[in-house]
C-alpha cells in the first residue's frame, strides 16, 4: 500500500517550478549574473542561493546539502541525499550547533540529530525559493539561541497566482525513489491563493547489502490572503514523518582495527555495521537495523504584514512546533536496577539507583523483592571469570553477588530507546518606518517558550535469536533518564539605517539584547530542579556599504553574538564551579570586503575574523566546590575559545552559452587557550575545520533545451584530534601517535537537463528530464567529524563519518 501511494502521487501529474521551466519559446534571456549570490547590496558578507540554482540539484536533496557552493561552508552526510546523525556542517571554523537556522524566519530550535530539528523536517526542498547565508551574523533580529557563527535562513515559495499542478518523479542509487505533487489554486477575486503538496521518498543505506532504510513523508498547506496596499496574511502548516537507519562513525587508523569495528584506512567503504541477524547479541549490536531514529514534526505559523501608507510596516509571526520521536540502540545485556524497580525517584540527599549489566538471565542473585545483593567489589563464583565474560561478549562484572554459571539462563538483550518530545511556541514582531527618504528605523522582539522532555527507556528483547523486537505494552524494565526542560527566551532589538552621499553610503547601527531562562528536572538522576538564567547584555551590530561608480561596492560589518547555555551543563553528573559560575558563550564577528558586479561578470573578496569567547569547556575535578551535583565527575567552566581568520574569493561570469561560478576560502581556525581536561593547547587547529575549501562549476547551454553543469568541490585536510594520541591500548606501539587529520578530497558532480518543449507536446510540453551525479569519480573520503565524539579515544572508538560514494539520480518533472 505504501509503495502504491508513492507511485500514485507521481501518476497524477509531473511538474516543475514555473520560473524554472519558463522561456521555452526559443528566445534567449538577457545574460546577467546572480547579484544576490555575491551579496550585492548587502552591508555584510552574504550569499543567496536562488530558485534557478536550487532547481538544478537532485530533487529531495536535504536543504543543508544545497549549501555546498557557498564560500567558507562545508557540508557532508553519510549519503548523497540526506542524513540525520551523520549530517555535518561547518562555516568559517564553527559547526552546525553554533550556527543559527530558520525556515521562513521561524527558528528551528536546534540542529541536534536526536531531539533537535534539522531543517529538512520543516520544509519540502521542492518548495525552496531561496537560501540566505550570513556568515558574520544574520539580519538584525534573527531569532536563535546558538548563532555564534552566522545565520542561515531557508525561504519557501508562496502560492502561484494562476492555477497549476506541479510534480516530480525521481529514482536513483541505493534504491532511491521519490514522488512529489503540488496543486496551486491560483488567486481568487478576493485575493486568496493557496497550495497543498505531499511527497514520499525512500532510500537504502549504501554500505554492504544496503539493509538500512530511510523513509520520509512530508506535506504542506499554505494560504495567502492579499490584503491590498502591500499588506498580506500568510498561514502555513507543515507535517513531516521519517524513519532513518543512519551511519555509524569510524576510526581513522588501520592500527585501530583490533580495537574498533571499522577504520577508514582499513576499509573506506564500510562503517562496520552488519546486514544480517546472527542470533548472537554481541554481534547483533552492530546490525544496522538496531540503530536509528523515528520522528514526527508539525509546524504551524502565521505571517501577518500590515502596511501603513508607504512608510511604515508592522510584522507579526506567531508559531507552534511540536515534535515526537525516538532513537533506538541495541545492547547485548539488560541494565538491571539494583532495587529491582523500573522507576526509582531519587530522595532528598540521595543518589541514583545503581545497576548491573546482566548478560544472562539469573546471572546476578536477587532477593525476594527483586533487588540485587551489593558487594564491596566484584566477585566471581566458581566457573566464572572476567576472561569468561569477555569471551562471551558480555560486559564486565558489577559489584553484586553472582550466581554460578550453571544457574544462568537464556542470553539477554535490550533495545534502549531514547524518547523525546518538544513543544515550542513563540512570536516574532517588528515595527519599521521610514523617516524621510534616507532613514529607516526598526524595532522588534522575539519570545519563545519550549517544553521538552527526553527519557531513556530499556526494553527487554523478546527473542534475541530472532530479532530485536520487544513488547512495548509491557513497558520498560528500567528508566535511567527522565529529563524535562522548560526554556523561556526573550529578545529585543533596534536599528537605525541611514543613506548618505546621494545614497552611495549606507550605515546601519543596531543592538540586540537577549535573555534565556531554563529549568531542568530528572527525578531518577537527582532530587529537585536545576535552573540557570543567562543574559547577553547589549550586543551591538554595525555595518556600512559604500557604492562606487562602475559597479564597485565596499562593505564592512561587526557583530557581537550570543549563545544560550547548552544542556550538557545541566545533565547527569555535570556541575558548575560554585565560585566562577557559568556565563553564556559569545562571539565577535567582523568582515570587510570588496565586490564588483557589471553585466555578465562579478567577483568578491572578503576578509573575516571570528573571536569566539567564553567557550564552555570541561574541567575535571572540583576546584571550587560544585553546584548541581555532589558527585560530579565532570564540571564545566568558561575557558578559552576559538580564533578564526580567513579570506574568501568568489566570482561569476555568464556568456550566452556558458556560465562560470567559483569560490575559494582560506581559513585558519585555532583554539585560543589551553583546556587541559580536553587535551587542548592554545594554537591547536579546531577539529573538523578545513584549512582550504573551494568550489567551481561550469555550465554549457548549447541549445535552449539542453543544459550541462559540471562542478568540483575541494576540501582540504582537517584536524581530527586535539593533539598527539597517547597509546594506552596497542602493545609494542609507540608511546603516542601523531595528531590525526582527515585527508583532503575533491568531489566531481554533474547535472544534465533536457526540456523538449513543443517537440513532445500534449501534457509533457513543459516536461524536464534531469540527470544528477554526485561524487562522479567515486572518491572515498571522510566527510566530517562528530563534535560530540571528540573526547572519545580515537584508537578504540569511532569519531569520523564516511562520505557518500558515487550516486546517480534521474528525475522527470512537468507542469500544466
Amino acid at each position: 500500500m505504501v509503495r502504491f501511494g508513492c507511485w500514485a502521487l507521481a501518476g497524477v501529474a509531473f511538474a516543475a517550478p514555473a520560473g524554472v521551466l519558463a522561456q521555452q519559446d526559443g528566445t534567449m534571456p538577457v545574460v546577467r549574473i546572480s547579484a544576490p549570490a555575491l551579496g550585492a547590496g548587502s552591508a555584510r558578507s552574504s550569499s543567496v542561493l536562488e530558485a534557478d540554482v536550487l532547481a538544478r540539484q537532485p530533487p529531495g536533496l536535504d536543504p543543508f546539502k544545497q549549501l555546498a557552493r557557498v564560500p567558507g561552508l562545508q557540508v557532508s552526510s553519510g549519503d548523497a541525499i540526506t542524513g540525520s546523525y551523520s549530517m555535518r556542517l561547518t562555516l568559517r571554523g564553527l559547526n552546525k550547533e553554533q550556527i543559527g537556522i530558520s525556515v521562513d524566519g521561524i527558528p528551528n530550535g536546534s540542529t541536534l540529530s536526536n531531539g533537535g530539528t534539522m531543517p529538512h523536517r520543516l520544509l519540502e526542498s521542492a518548495n525552496l525559493d531561496s537560501i540566505e547565508v550570513s556568515p558574520t551574523a544574520g539580519d538584525l533580529g534573527t531569532p536563535s539561541n546558538q548563532a555564534l557563527g552566522g545565520y542561515i535562513d531557508f525561504r519557501t515559495r508562496d502560492p502561484a497566482l494562476t492555477r497549476a499542478v506541479y510534480g516530480e518523479l525521481s529514482g536513483g542509487s541505493a534504491g532511491y525513489r521519490r514522488a512529489f505533487l503540488r496543486v496551486d489554486s491560483g488567486q481568487s477575486a478576493s485575493g486568496l491563493s493557496a497550495y497543498a503538496d505531499i511527497s514520499r521518498s525512500f532510500q537504502r543505506t549504501w554500505p554492504g547489502e544496503q539493509s538500512g532504510r530511510n523513509l520520509r513523508w512530508h506535506a504542506d498547506l499554505r494560504l495567502l490572503q492579499d490584503l491590498g496596499g502591500g499588506s498580506s496574511l500568510r498561514a502555513t502548516l507543515s507535517y513531516n514523518r521519517f524513519a532513518d537507519n543512519d551511519y555509524d562513525p569510524v576510526a581513522l587508523r588501520a592500527i585501530s582495527a583490533p580495537f574498533y569495528k571499522a577504520t577508514f584506512e582499513g576499509d573506506p567503504s564500510s562503517d562496520g555495521l552488519s546486514d544480517r541477524w546472527t542470533g548472537d547479541p554481541a554481534l547483533d549490536q552492530n546490525y544496522r537495523g538496531t540503530h536509528g531514529i523515528n520522528s514526527r514534526d508539525i509546524l504551524a505559523h502565521i505571517d501577518w504584514t500590515q502596511r501603513f501608507g508607504g512608510s511604515a510596516q508592522l510584522v507579526l509571526k506567531p508559531y507552534l512546533h511540536t515534535q515526537y520521536g525516538y532513537g533506538w540502540f541495541y545492547v547485548p545485556y539488560q541494565q538491571a536496577p539494583a532495587d529491582g524497580q523500573a522507576y526509582s525517584a531519587v530522595p532528598p540527599g540521595g543518589a541514583p539507583v545503581a545497576s548491573a549489566q546482566e548478560c544472562f538471565a539469573g546471572q546476578y542473585r536477587r532477593n525476594a523483592d527483586g533487588s540485587l545483593q551489593p558487594l564491596s567489589r566484584a566477585e566471581f563464583p566458581a566457573g566464572a571469570s572476567a576472561a569468561m565474560l569477555k569471551a562471551l561478549g558480555c560486559p564486565s562484572a558489577a559489584a553484586f553477588a553472582m550466581n554460578p554459571p550453571a544457574q544462568w539462563g537464556a542470553r539477554l538483550a535490550t533495545t534502549r530507546r531514547s524518547d523525546y518530545r518538544i513543544r515550542r511556541q513563540g512570536v516574532l514582531t517588528e515595527w519599521s518606518m521610514a523617516l524621510g527618504d534616507y532613514q529607516q528605523l526598526r524595532v522588534g522582539a522575539w519570545y519563545e517558550h519550549i517544553d521538552r522532555s527526553k527519557s531513556r527507556n530499556w526494553y527487554a528483547v523478546s527473542d534475541p535469536q530472532r530479532n530485536g523486537d520487544f513488547d512495548a505494552a509491557r513497558g520498560p524494565y528500567s528508566v535511567t533518564h527522565d529529563r524535562r526542560y522548560l526554556v523561556n527566551t526573550v529578545m529585543a532589538y533596534a536599528q537605525d539605517r541611514l543613506e548618505l552621499l546621494s545614497r552611495r553610503l549606507q550605515l546601519s547601527v543596531g543592538a540586540t539584547w537577549q535573555r534565556s531562562r531554563e529549568s531542568y528536572a530528572s527525578p531518577v538522576e537527582f532530587y529537585g530542579t536545576r535552573s540557570l538564567s543567562a543574559a547577553s547584555g547589549l550586543l551591538p551590530k554595525v555595518s556600512a556599504l559604500y557604492r562606487v561608480d562602475g559597479g564597485w561596492e565596499l562593505f564592512a560589518s561587526r557583530a557581537r553574538n550570543f549563545s544560550a547555555i547548552p544542556d550538557s551543563v545541566f545533565e547527569g553528573t555535570a556541575a558548575i564551579s560554585a565560585k566562577r559560575g557559568i556565563q553564556p558563550e559569545t562571539s565577535v564577528n567582523s568582515d570587510v570586503g570588496l565586490r564588483w558586479l557589471r553585466g555578465a561578470y562579478g567577483f568578491g573578496i572578503t576578509a573575516y575574523a571570528i573571536d569566539y569567547r567564553d567557550r564552555i569547556s570541561i574541567q575535571n575535578g572540583k576546584p571550587d566546590a560544585d553546584i548541581f551535583s555532589r558527585d560530579a565527575t565532570t564540571t564545566f567552566s568558561n575557558q578559552g575559545g576559538i580564533r578564526s581568520r580567513g579570506l574568501e574569493l568568489s566570482g561569476q561570469a555568464n556568456w550566452r552559452q556558458l556560465e562560470l561560478a567559483l569560490n575559494y576560502t582560506i581559513n585558519r581556525a585555532r583554539y585560543a587557550e589551553d583546556t587541559p581536561a580536553e587535551g587542548i593547547r592554545a594554537g591547536d587547529p579546531v577539529l573538523g575545520a578545513r584549512r582550504r575549501t573551494g568550489f567551481a562549476e561550469i555550465t554549457w547551454k548549447p541549445r535552449r533545451a539542453w543544459r550541462l553543469s559540471v562542478n568540483a568541490s575541494y576540501a582540504g585536510a582537517a584536524a581530527g584530534t586535539y593533539g598527539e594520541v597517547p597509546n594506552t591500548v596497542i602493545a609494542g606501539g609507540p608511546a603516542a601517535y601523531s595528531r590525526e587529520y582527515m585527508p583532503a578530497y575533491t568531489l566531481v558532480g554533474l547535472a544534465l537537463s533536457y526540456r523538449p518543449g513543443a517537440e513532445w507536446g500534449g501534457w509533457c510540453r513543459h516536461c524536464e528530464l534531469l540527470l544528477n551525479a554526485d561524487n562522479l569519480l567515486n572518491k572515498r573520503y571522510l566527510g566530517g567529524l562528530g563534535s560530540e565524539l571528540a573526547n572519545s579515544n580515537p584508537l578504540t572508538t569511532g569519531r569520523y563519518f564516511l562520505g557518500s560514494p558515487r550516486a546517480l539520480f534521474l528525475t522527470l518533472r512537468s507542469s500544466f
